[in-house]
């Protein structure tokens, strides 16, 4: 993953449960958002529109925080731990949502077509664009696949009969990741005591040129990491700040 300035803010050491410290914070944009422009839909506009808003970039109107960052832990150890909780993506008005998953190795993921047109789902590992590591074609509205997740790293979402569809899934080794809500909160719950890299990963908004199948291409992510330390008596809350490109 390329590496990208994040501006941290703090690091305040709190108290913790027995059970582990939590690691909790906020991802917050520095200075006035950009708008980005919405994006034009080329296939079965009576059911997706005629435009969908770009969900590259979602920040909170006064807050600034941001939603979609993927903040986690690496170099740690996953723990003996009950099966990965399982997630579903869902094809919803010409949509992937959430539009950002992070999830574990083992788990399995639920692909549902809630639209009465064709999806098909391809999952890219970053930096690959010519085998997927999954592949989902749906053409009925209602239908549910399932796929195990059987690999980490970053993967981009996309739809072939839609080239305005995107998409992010992160699967991580451990479970110390999170994904931030609509005001740009996280937690991180159950941290052994130990020193930790913590990463910040968002994806890149800027749009860069078309494909010749008109689907866009943005700037890479951004991608910033910090050094922490969690006693067994401490939790940590962190802010940091996305800044503009």
């Amino acid at each position: 993953m390329r590496r990208a300035l994040l501006f941290l803010l703090a690091i305040v050491v709190l108290p913790a449960s027995a059970a582990g410290g939590t690691i909790t914070g906020r991802v917050v944009f520095r200075g006035e958002p950009p708008i980005l422009a919405p994006i034009d839909v080329v296939k079965d506009r009576e059911v997706c529109g005629t435009a969908v808003p770009s969900p590259a970039l979602v920040v909170a109107p006064g807050t600034r925080g941001v939603r979609y960052a993927v903040v986690f832990l690496e170099g740690a150890t996953a723990p003996a731990a009950p099966d990965p909780p399982d997630l579903t993506l869902e094809n919803r008005q010409c949509r992937f949502v959430p539009h950002v998953l992070a999830t574990r190795i083992g788990s399995e993921l639920a692909i549902v077509n809630g639209d009465p047109v064709l999806h098909n789902l391809r999952a890219w590992p970053e930096g690959e664009s010519r085998r997927p590591v999954f592949n989902v074609v749906q053409p009925t509205q209602g239908q549910v696949s399932r796929r195990t997740i059987k690999r980490e790293g970053v993967m981009a979402l996309t739809c072939d009969t839609h080239v305005h569809m995107s998409g992010w899934l992160l699967a991580f080794d451990h479970p110390y990741f999170a994904v931030t809500n609509a005001d740009g909160e996280f937690t991180i719950p159950r941290v052994p005591a130990g020193r930790y890299r913590i990463t910040v990963w968002h994806e890149g908004w800027n749009v860069l040129r078309r494909t010749p199948e008109g689907r866009l291409v943005y700037d890479p992510p951004h991608v910033a990491s910090e050094d922490i330390t969690l006693t067994e008596t401490g939790s940590a809350r962190i802010v940091f700040e996305l800044p503009a490109r």
